[in-house]
C-alpha cells in the first residue's frame, strides 16, 4: 500500500471495501426489486480518458527548460503566427469567387493553390516542436480506401492530416467559426455536423456515403470516428457514420511517445494556449503516424459492428483497452466543472444502451447527486441518502441504499447512483407503482393531496418519520406553495425523483398487490454481468459488450 502512495487509513478503506465486495460475492451480488434483478456495476472506471494532468511544471528540470527556451518560446510564437497569416491569405486568395464551398468539390486548380498552405501547416508542426515525424505504412489510394479513419488526441492531428492528405473532413459546424482556422477547415470542404441535431447527422451521414463512392471528390474522406478527443490511453465508441458507406476503410493511428508533457487537448485539460506554450517550450516533441491495412466490410456486418471491428484494430496497434464512453460524457465534464463534487463518468455508450439515458436525464442526475455529497468527496452513505430524502434512517431507505450500493462497500458514487435511478425509473411497472404512490396518499379519493393527507399517509409508508421531515418533504413536493397537491404534480415528482417509489414500496410492500416489492441477494445472470460488470473490454474483434 505504501508504494503507491496510499495512506494507512486509506489502506484499511480499502481492505475492508474489499471484504465487503467478497461477502456481497459470497450472498451473490444482485439486488432485486419488484422482481427484477439490479445488475452489479463497477463502482468506478480504471481511469478516465477525458482527462489530463501531465502539463503543469511539476519539476525544477522543467522550470529551468522553461526559463532557458522562453527566448526561443517568443521566436517560435512570431513565427507560428506569420505563418497562420500567410496560410489565411493564400487560402482566401484559393477560395476567391468560389461558390458551395461546402457542396460543390473544388477544381484541380483551386486545389493547387492550396499545397503551399499544406507545406505552411507543416511548418507550423515543426515550429510546435514536432522537427520530425516518424511515419510507418502507406497511405492508401482513394480507389483502394474512399474513407481514412484516425484516433483523436490533440489538435496537432488534423493538421498533421491537413499537411499529408488535404482530405475532405468531417467537423462540427462551430469549428468553422474558429479565427484563422476557421478557413482554412472551409477549404477542406468538410461535412458538418450539429451535435446536438438528430436530423444534422442524419444528413451528414448521407453525405459521407455520396463523396466516398463520388469520383468527382478527388481525395479521401478523413473521420476521426471518437468524435472527440482523448488522451490516447482508450479508444472510446465510434459514431457509424464513417463506415455507412460500406466502402473500403483505412485505418491510421497517432501516437505522442512523451515524458514531460502529455499532449493531449482533451475536455479536463488545458486550455490551447497553455498547451500550445508547453509545446513550444520543449526541445523537442514525439509524434508517430501508423497506417494500418486497408479493411473492408463482410457481406454479413453492419456499419455498427464493421466499426467495431475497425476500432479493435486500431486499439491493437495503439496497445490501449477500448470502453463506451462517447461524446456524451465529454459534455457531463463540461457541465461538473467547477462543482466541487467529483465526477464518476458513466461510460454513456453502456448506459445509453441499457437504459436510453439521455444527457438532460444524466446531468439532472448529477445536480442531484451533488445535493447527496455533503462531504464534496465524491461518495455518499447511506445517513447522506436519508438526510437528502428527509426521511428517518430505516428499513426502506437502508434497501434503495443497497440498490445503490450494490458492491457493498459503505459508500456509493455518482455512477453507482445514475445506475440505481435508472433501473427504478425504467422499471416496467414503475408508473403502475408511482400511481399506487398517489393513491395510498390520496385518502378521500378526490386527486387532491393536502398537507395533512400527505403526512399522515407517509408516516403510514415510512413508519418513523417526523412532522418535521414531512413538512419538509412536502414542500418539494408542493413547488407551487399551493393548498393542494394534483395527482399530476405527484407523479412529475416521482418521475424526477424515482429513488422515492423504490422507498414507499419497500416501506408497504403490500402497495402493489401481486408483486412484493422485496430486496434480495441473487447470482447475476450472465447477460447482465456480460452489459454491466466492468467497465473495459478487451480490444479484440467484433462489437465490445
Amino acid at each position: 500500500m505504501d508504494k503507491v502512495g496510499l495512506t494507512l487509513g486509506e489502506g484499511r478503506t480499502i481492505r475492508k471495501c474489499l471484504w465487503l465486495s467478497y461477502k456481497m460475492r459470497k450472498r451473490g451480488g444482485g439486488v432485486k426489486f419488484l422482481g427484477q434483478q439490479m445488475p452489479v456495476l463497477d463502482a468506478e472506471m480504471p481511469f478516465n480518458p477525458f482527462v489530463n494532468r501531465h502539463v503543469s511544471i511539476s519539476s525544477n528540470y522543467e522550470l529551468a527548460k522553461t526559463l532557458l527556451l522562453l527566448p526561443l518560446f517568443v521566436f517560435r510564437v512570431s513565427v507560428f503566427i506569420l505563418l497562420l497569416v500567410v496560410g489565411l491569405v493564400l487560402t482566401k486568395l484559393a477560395l476567391l469567387g468560389a461558390r458551395e464551398v461546402l457542396n460543390a468539390p473544388l477544381p484541380l486548380w483551386r486545389r493547387k493553390l492550396l499545397w503551399p498552405v499544406r507545406y505552411l501547416a507543416r511548418c507550423l508542426l515543426f515550429f510546435c516542436g514536432y522537427h520530425w515525424i516518424g511515419v510507418k505504412g502507406k497511405p492508401a489510394r482513394k480507389r483502394d480506401a474512399p474513407v481514412l479513419v484516425c484516433n483523436h488526441v490533440t489538435f496537432v492531428d488534423p493538421v498533421y492530416i491537413f499537411y499529408k492528405h488535404l482530405p475532405v473532413i468531417v467537423t462540427a459546424e462551430e469549428n468553422l467559426n474558429y479565427p484563422f482556422m476557421g478557413t482554412i477547415i472551409s477549404a477542406m470542404q468538410p461535412i458538418t455536423i450539429r451535435r446536438e441535431s438528430q436530423e444534422s447527422r442524419n444528413k451528414a451521414a448521407v453525405e459521407i456515403r455520396k463523396r466516398a463512392k463520388s469520383l468527382e471528390w478527388k481525395n479521401s474522406l478523413m473521420i476521426f470516428p471518437e468524435g472527440t478527443t482523448t488522451n490516447g490511453k482508450a479508444m472510446v465508441s465510434f459514431k457509424s457514420g464513417a463506415f455507412s458507406s460500406s466502402s473500403p476503410v483505412q485505418p491510421m493511428v497517432v501516437r505522442y511517445p512523451h515524458v514531460h508533457l502529455d499532449p493531449s487537448w482533451v475536455a479536463d485539460g488545458p486550455s490551447a494556449y497553455a498547451l500550445l506554450f508547453r509545446l513550444m517550450t520543449q526541445f523537442h516533441n514525439y509524434m508517430e503516424i501508423e497506417y494500418l491495412p486497408v479493411m473492408r466490410p463482410s457481406k454479413q456486418e453492419n456499419p455498427r459492428s464493421f466499426a467495431e471491428r475497425v476500432r479493435a484494430e486500431m486499439a491493437r496497434a495503439l496497445n490501449v483497452v477500448v470502453t463506451e464512453h462517447t461524446f456524451d460524457d465529454v459534455s457531463m465534464v463540461d457541465a461538473a466543472r467547477g462543482a466541487s463534487s467529483k465526477l464518476d463518468l458513466l461510460e454513456f455508450g453502456r448506459f445509453e444502451r441499457l437504459y436510453r439515458v439521455t444527457p438532460k436525464e444524466a446531468k439532472r442526475f448529477f445536480r442531484k447527486f451533488r445535493a447527496l455529497d455533503v462531504q464534496r468527496n465524491g461518495v455518499a452513505s447511506e445517513e447522506d441518502l436519508a438526510d437528502y430524502l428527509d426521511l428517518p434512517s430505516c428499513e426502506a431507505v437502508s434497501k434503495v441504499y443497497d440498490l445503490f450500493d450494490s458492491k457493498g462497500c459503505g459508500y456509493f458514487n455518482f455512477r453507482q447512483y445514475a445506475a440505481g435511478l435508472l433501473f427504478i425509473s425504467r422499471h416496467e411497472r414503475f408508473r403502475e407503482a408511482a400511481e399506487a404512490v398517489f393513491e395510498r396518499l390520496d385518502r378521500d379519493g378526490d386527486g387532491l393531496l393536502s398537507s395533512g393527507d400527505f403526512s399522515a399517509g407517509l408516516t403510514e409508508l415510512v413508519p418513523g418519520t417526523s412532522r418535521e421531515q414531512a413538512k419538509a418533504l412536502w414542500d418539494r413536493i408542493n413547488a407551487k406553495q399551493g393548498r393542494f397537491v394534483h395527482r399530476i404534480e405527484l407523479l412529475t415528482f416521482l418521475d424526477r425523483n424515482p429513488e422515492y417509489v423504490a422507498v414507499f414500496l419497500f416501506g408497504a410492500p403490500g402497495l402493489l398487490s401481486n408483486v412484493k416489492a422485496e430486496t434480495a441477494i441473487l447470482e447475476p445472470s450472465s447477460t447482465d454481468q456480460k452489459n454491466f460488470t466492468g467497465s473495459t473490454t478487451d480490444a479484440s474483434p467484433g462489437p465490445s459488450v
